[in-house]
């Protein structure tokens, strides 16, 4: 049986990249090998790499096992309940996750634009420990999981705000560090964030770049203040997600 190595595991749910001419029926005997190897995995499913829609969420279908998309995920120590076909997921942000959590210092101001279920948010609150930890998404689905998952992990001083992180933001204090995972946005997200940003402070963009050669050093050149540039992942062939650290 031909192997592939696109897999995902959220819980106790298993999801398969589906690879190019492929279908999700395709991929049935190999979700049962999953399910046979790891009698954890209670549901499989496939998921298309492209994303679409306001939210940037992927098409999913259900291959085998419990019809259920909702679980919890656990990283870092910490527990995030979500629906992965209502909220945008990618174990491949782990450790940027984890990576900006530590760099909090206590007692900063962050802002989270477009916080998703709140991975960024809640892990920085805990590992750094920040006055407040602002965290905006205009996802409803994605603001349930979030107010859900500060209970979770009983990290209060991260404030949940329902909208427009473009808009939103504008209410808020000047931050000493802002998280901007929102790589098709990245320019507008850059030039609000620097208005928010204290002087000296830090602003983590998530950009997309085309480039055949060095992604980071391409993104770098477009943001000449950023000192530290990262692969996230690649979306497409010569496209690339990358992590910029930038100084206000």
């Amino acid at each position: 049986m031909e192997k592939w190595k696109r897999i995902e595991i959220v819980g106790d749910i298993a999801i398969i990249g589906i690879p190019f001419g492929k279908k999700p029926e395709d991929l049935k005997d190999y979700a049962k090998e999953i399910m046979s190897k790891h009698p954890y995995i209670k549901s499989v499913w496939g998921r298309y790499r492209d994303t679409k829609g306001d939210f940037r969420l992927p098409t999913y279908y259900h291959i085998l096992g419990e019809k259920r998309s909702e679980t919890i995920y656990k990283e870092h120590g910490c527990k995030y309940y979500l629906d992965f076909t209502k909220v945008f997921f990618s174990s491949k942000l782990s450790f940027e996750h984890l990576r900006i959590a530590k760099e909090v210092k206590k007692g900063e101001i962050i802002i989270n634009m477009f916080a998703g279920y709140g991975p960024f948010s809640i892990l920085s609150a805990k590992l750094g420990k920040p006055k407040l930890v602002y965290s905006i998404d205009i996802n409803p689905y994605a603001y349930y999981y979030m107010m859900a998952n500060i209970d979770l992990n009983k990290t209060y001083n991260v404030i949940p705000i329902y909208g427009d992180s473009f808009k939103k933001i504008y209410y808020l204090e000047n931050a000493d560090r802002i998280i901007s995972p929102l790589p098709e946005k990245a320019k507008e997200a850059y030039e609000i964030a620097l208005q928010k940003i204290k002087p000296g402070g830090i602003i983590h963009l998530f950009v997309e770049i085309e480039s055949k050669e060095d992604p980071v050093k391409e993104a770098m050149k477009l943001y000449p203040k950023a000192f530290f540039g990262r692969i996230v992942r690649s979306v497409k062939p010569f496209r690339y997600h990358v992590i910029l650290d930038i100084k206000a």
